[in-house]
């Protein structure tokens, strides 16, 4: 199965200690190809700063055979800027940039986040 995934669900796989680790793991085995938007590039990076982890975990990410980085389009931009009305946060624009590229690339969104899931079913 191809699919979009989400920062969280990347994290959730790699950190054991992660409340969603197990699930994500079963997830994961299902998973032929993992289109990773680049903005969640930056937010795993964040992640890893502010938790004060190894940015080396950065590279077991960029160099996963299964994983492909979507770049995000000016189509994306116009896509969470048209969306201005649900955005209250940087977190949110984000989500719609993620948002964007499931619509874009018309696959389905792997993530536990449920702010995203439910905006994801209003505007897709």
């Amino acid at each position: 199965m191809e699919v979009i995934v989400d920062t969280n669900l990347i994290i959730a796989v790699i950190f054991t200690d992660h409340e969603n680790h197990e699930e994500a793991l079963k997830a994961w085995k299902g998973i032929s190809k993992a289109y990773l938007p680049l903005i969640s590039i930056t937010e795993i990076a964040y992640f890893l700063i502010k938790n004060n982890l190894d940015l080396g975990i950065m590279n077991v990410v960029l160099t996963d055979p299964m994983i492909e980085v979507v770049s995000n389009t000016t189509e994306d931009i116009l896509f969470a800027a048209q969306h201005k009305d649900m955005i209250s946060g940087y977190d949110d624009f984000n989500d719609f940039l993620i948002l964007s590229v499931a619509r874009r690339l018309k696959l389905p969104l792997l993530t536990y986040d449920k702010k995203l899931k439910q905006k994801s079913a209003n505007v897709l």
